[in-house]
C-alpha cells in the first residue's frame, strides 16, 4: 500500500522586537514548541521567520506562543 506524502506548507512572517542572536533563538524556540509547526528558521537581518508545518497554523496561535515575551510575529508587510 502507498503511503501518501503530505505536503508541506511554507509561509514567512514578519518579527519585530528581536536585537541579537539569543532573540532569534528565543523566537524560533518558542515557535518550534507548537505541535504543528515542523521547523523554524529565523533570520534576524530580516527579521523574519520562515515557518514550515503540515497544517495550516494560524497567526493567532503563532502570537500565542511569543505571548509574554518582548517579540511579535505578523504577516510580513507585502506593499510598498
Amino acid at each position: 500500500m502507498k503511503e501518501s506524502k503530505k505536503e508541506q506548507l511554507r509561509h514567512s512572517y514578519s518579527i519585530s522586537g528581536m536585537h541579537c542572536g539569543g532573540c532569534a533563538g528565543t523566537v524560533e524556540r518558542k515557535l518550534a514548541e507548537l505541535s504543528e509547526v515542523k521547523s523554524v528558521k529565523v533570520d534576524l537581518v530580516r527579521k523574519q521567520a520562515e515557518i514550515i508545518s503540515d497544517v495550516p497554523v494560524s497567526l493567532n496561535t503563532l502570537q500565542e506562543a511569543l505571548a509574554n515575551t518582548s517579540y511579535a510575529i505578523a504577516e510580513p508587510n507585502t506593499g510598498d
